[in-house]
């Protein structure tokens, strides 16, 4: 490629970028790709902007070539781990960050995303141990200790959980001169600790010292929120024009408020021969800045403008096939699905839809004592977890009534009291034949990124319900708002 080509290229994918034109886009960064245009370090940046689209093919050659450019340098081949972990690809991430050298990015981020990793790929003890050595180079690191105690238990007799639980409670005061996230990272250990000991005012006074700190880094917007909740339920009228994208089955939607369950559904239909893997994929939101927006006047619009739900789907499918190459069916179980229902049901018609409904209060308590990776700012304040829990109540009533027989609500009591009738019901509605895997989901092996990775790697117990009891007294200021937006209305 000439000097002469590559500027006229670099001058038209920014004019692309600027538009959001999403083909445009994609053909100019194939072409700079296949032109093996002299990029250099800029090629990183065109990896984040392929990512950040959902183009992760895309983004692997554009990183690919930052790591050429950069003379395969251990530093450029973890900027290609980082992608591997965004990408879903954590068995590769972890052979590729266990062949670089111990220190990079350096020694406590090398143990440290190398634990985490081997953890999601349930090499518990190895992950662990690597974490504990995240921590030798940086003690009371509220990031190593977050996971570290998430993914161990901390009492009982033997010698691990009460070393582990003595070193935890040695580096309060070094975590306490950390930056205001990792100090929060750290109490939510500390509250995992009290937990497991059974001491409740310690546990709830942890935690809620943990989202303190991080409601005080965002805030949460009702306005906002509530306005989104409206949209996504507005406009949704029977005049839309029918999607003609293929084979719309194969995504199968989970949603529910975080903490509900839904990684459990995951991982019964992910059992199943049919279903390749699943996780919060992140995918529809591009539908929505495709349409304008999330509700039927703006898909509406979008038609009008020359566009149509059939290549919306196509657009899903598409970027599906970016995260998941080979065939099979996936479950994606992004959180705040509830807010995309109607193009999820408008573009993939053949997509099953499941919502997991818990007991609220269980519900507000699991939302409160976690750590969110990508930051949810309801989850920081009881009176915000209510007023957020209100807004999904309408959506589901309202998704119940527009849907139907097409939405399976599926409560999380019953089905962990049976989960065999239940797990009979997820298959038929999801058009998958009987197999023994589903009813047995903790022996595949598969990997899980989310709070409940551990969890759902031992067998279907009831230890979920009635987890806030203990805490009802503590929780009373979500009880009073929760009721009090009912009675709002």
């Amino acid at each position: 490629m000439s000097n002469a080509e590559l500027g006229r290229a670099s001058a038209q994918l920014k004019e692309a970028v600027a538009r959001r034109d999403r083909g445009a886009t994609n053909r100019l960064v194939t072409a700079l790709l296949d032109g093996a245009a002299p990029l250099g370090v800029q090629w990183r940046a065109v990896a984040e902007l392929m990512r950040v689209s959902g183009e992760l093919a895309l983004a692997h050659r554009a990183m690919d070539a930052f790591v050429a450019a950069a003379g395969h340098s251990p530093q450029a081949r973890y900027g290609k781990v980082v992608l591997l972990t965004q990408s879903g690809r954590q068995r590769e991430a972890y052979d590729l960050l266990s062949a670089l050298p111990p220190d990079v990015p350096d020694p406590a981020g090398h143990a440290y995303v190398l634990g985490n990793t081997a953890i999601t790929l349930g090499r518990l003890e190895e992950g662990q141990r690597l974490l504990q050595t995240a921590l030798d180079h940086r003690p009371g690191w509220g990031a190593a200790w977050l996971t570290l105690a998430t993914a161990t238990r901390l009492a009982g007799g033997s010698p691990t959980a009460r070393s582990l639980a003595d070193r935890l409670l040695a580096d309060r005061e070094t975590a306490a001169r950390q930056p205001p996230e990792d100090r929060a990272r750290f109490q939510y250990a500390l509250g995992k600790l009290h937990a497991d000991r059974g001491e409740h005012a310690q546990c709830f006074a942890a935690f809620r010292e943990g989202a303190t700190l991080l409601r005080s880094q965002t805030r949460y917007s009702r306005e906002g929120n509530a306005a989104n909740a409206r949209a996504a339920m507005s406009g949704w009228t029977d005049d839309l024009p029918p999607s003609r994208a293929a084979n719309t089955n194969r995504p199968i939607f989970v949603t529910g408020l975080p903490r509900s369950g839904t990684t459990l559904v995951e991982q019964i239909l992910a059992s199943h021969s049919q279903v390749a893997d699943g996780g919060e994929l992140n995918i529809v939101q591009h539908l929505a800045v495709a349409a304008g927006g999330v509700s039927g006047d703006d898909l509406r619009r979008h038609v009008a403008a020359g566009g149509s739900p059939g290549a919306l789907g196509e657009l899903y499918l598409h970027l599906l096939a970016q995260r998941y190459p080979a065939t099979g069916r996936i479950v994606d179980k992004t959180i705040d699905a509830s807010r995309f229902l109607g193009l999820i049901a408008a573009a993939l018609p053949d997509a099953p839809l499941i919502w997991m409904r818990r007991d609220p209060l269980d519900s507000a308590w699991s939302c409160l004592r976690t750590f969110f990776i990508h930051g949810v700012a309801w989850s920081y304040d009881l009176t915000d977890i209510a007023h957020h829990f209100r807004l999904e109540d309408a959506l589901l009533a309202f998704w119940k009534d527009r849907l139907g027989d097409r939405l399976l609500v599926v409560p999380y009591a019953e089905l962990v009291e049976d989960p065999a009738a239940w797990t009979a019901r997820l298959l038929a509605h999801c058009g998958l034949a009987e197999e023994a895997a589903p009813y047995m989901p903790h022996l595949t092996e598969r990997g899980v990124v989310t709070a409940s990775s551990l969890q759902v790697r031992r067998p279907i117990n009831r230890d979920g319900l009635g987890v806030a009891e203990p805490y009802r007294a503590n929780l009373a200021a979500f009880t009073e708002a929760y009721e009090a937006y009912e009675a709002l209305g």
